[in-house]
């Protein structure tokens, strides 16, 4: 089933197939929200509000002008924006969650610990980044959206996207090189 189906049959009064939807993308979108160096239960929280307003609004969808998980995706990043800078309005110290973003290599790694030590610098070095590279970034690696995709749910050009995977993937790396450095 796609998702037209599933939104026309939500529509048409069937509230089990946004359930489908629900189960479709949470699994991306807790990826995706850890990403932005959030908390567990503050993801969690956030993802429930996503699929929420979602529901809320989903007369409003309009399939012409992005897919559903562009769409679905849009929410979660607002949210996550909105979060983060209530969080830094209270001075509060969010923790970095380490096992929110995988480390594409960490399952060939012998070794758990320096797999979680790994995975923690990478989310560390996430969190430093700039907020439109880093968000820009997710989408095109958690997410796996296409550059047009994210060029809407940034409401930029693909050559803006280009440019902030690239100089995000540079600052990303400078980032673990220090991050690995004893010295």
């Amino acid at each position: 089933m796609d998702d037209g189906f599933l939104i026309r049959q939500v529509l048409g009064g069937n509230r089990n197939a946004f359930r489908l939807l629900v189960i479709r993308y949470q699994r991306p979108l807790f990826r995706f929200l850890g990403g932005f160096g959030l908390g567990q239960a503050v993801t969690e929280e956030l993802a429930q509000e996503v699929f929420l307003r979602a529901f809320r609004s989903l007369a409003g969808y309009d399939a012409g002008k992005a897919s559903f998980s562009t769409w679905l995706f849009t929410i979660a990043k607002r949210l996550a924006l909105n979060e983060g800078d209530r969080a830094r309005n209270r001075a509060e110290h969010v923790p970095v969650d380490e096992t929110a973003m995988p480390v594409a290599n960490a399952s060939s790694m012998r070794d758990p610990v320096e797999a979680s030590e790994q995975a923690g610098r990478v989310q560390r070095a996430l969190a430093t980044l700039p907020e439109p590279m880093r968000g820009t970034l997710l989408l095109a690696y958690v997410k796996e959206l296409s550059l047009e995709q994210i060029a809407q749910i940034e409401r930029c050009a693909v050559g803006t996207v280009k440019s902030r995977i690239f100089r995000a993937k540079a600052l990303l790396r400078a980032a673990l090189v220090t991050s690995e450095d004893p010295s």
